[in-house]
């Protein structure tokens, strides 16, 4: 848990994603470009791996969540079911107590506890929750559907709890949403106001893995547009770094999912805190 000022901040884990080879992930990046990243970066027998999560914001008696992971599964990779739900009962909250649930976008593992389908109806899995989604991917999602939009994300127009946001919106005094479009046509970062100099950002899927970190123009093959989510990537993080803030991560792992970015001789590196 992270406490500053108003803000406390939690992770909610739903579970350890798929194990994948780094070439499919980042096809046009060579081996050897990995090297000086494989000790950190990939597990020991050499694949890359994400964790599924979620975020809870508490502040000024707002719940919120950003994300919401993958959902309950079954999963192919695992016979664990997902644990979001659990973990967040572990921070003695329901899925009653959530006031809003705000969707950095609309990728299946962001998303997958939006809605549960009971006989064939979707049920709000908050059902107090106003949901806040991005206009532009909302938009574009719409016209290019897939089936996790269609069960997670289009239910909850029907159901009244669709908000759709455009540009920097103040969400609760202080927490504003942050477009960084790129990784999807609406993806947005969630940008905390601690103080004068000391900000939060809640980066979705801005980067997936810690080389990104230092290596800023290296796109995952699940970048919509490339050359708007590396803009989008370099920018923020240079910003990041130059002002100390701090980052809270979409995938890395629990020890080093926040963090803030420093330099070395070698460029930038992450630092956990």
């Amino acid at each position: 848990m992270l406490n500053i000022g108003k803000f406390n901040i939690s992770l909610v884990n739903d579970l350890l994603g798929v194990k994948r080879d780094p070439s499919v992930v980042y096809p046009n990046i060579s081996k050897p470009d990995w090297d000086q990243y494989k000790s950190f970066a990939q597990n020991q027998d050499g694949t890359i791996q994400s964790t599924w999560r979620g975020y809870l914001l508490q502040t000024d008696n707002k719940n919120i969540l950003i994300d919401t992971g993958m959902g309950p599964g079954p999963y192919e990779h695992t016979k664990e079911g997902g644990q979001f739900i659990n973990n967040l009962s572990k921070l003695s909250l329901s899925p009653e107590d959530i006031n809003y649930v705000y969707i950095t976008h609309t990728h299946g593992d962001h998303i997958g506890w939006n809605i549960n389908w009971d006989s064939g109806k979707p049920v709000l899995t908050f059902p107090n929750a106003k949901y806040l989604v991005s206009k532009f991917d909302f938009d574009y999602y719409s016209k290019n559907t897939n089936e996790d939009f269609e069960k997670q994300i289009i239910p909850l127009k029907q159901l009244g709890a669709l908000e759709l946001i455009e540009g920097s919106k103040e969400i609760a005094k202080n927490v504003f949403s942050l477009p960084t479009n790129g990784h999807t046509p609406g993806h947005q970062c969630l940008y905390l106001e601690t103080n004068v100099k000391e900000k939060i950002v809640i980066t979705g899927d801005l980067f997936h893995n810690e080389a990104q970190i230092n290596e800023q123009f290296w796109c995952p093959i699940f970048d919509w547009n490339t050359v708007m989510s590396t803009i989008s990537r370099v920018g923020l993080l240079n910003s990041a770094y130059k002002k100390d803030w701090i980052i809270c991560t979409g995938h890395l792992s629990d020890d080093k999912a926040i963090g803030r970015i420093k330099s070395n001789d070698k460029g930038f590196f992450w630092d956990p805190i």
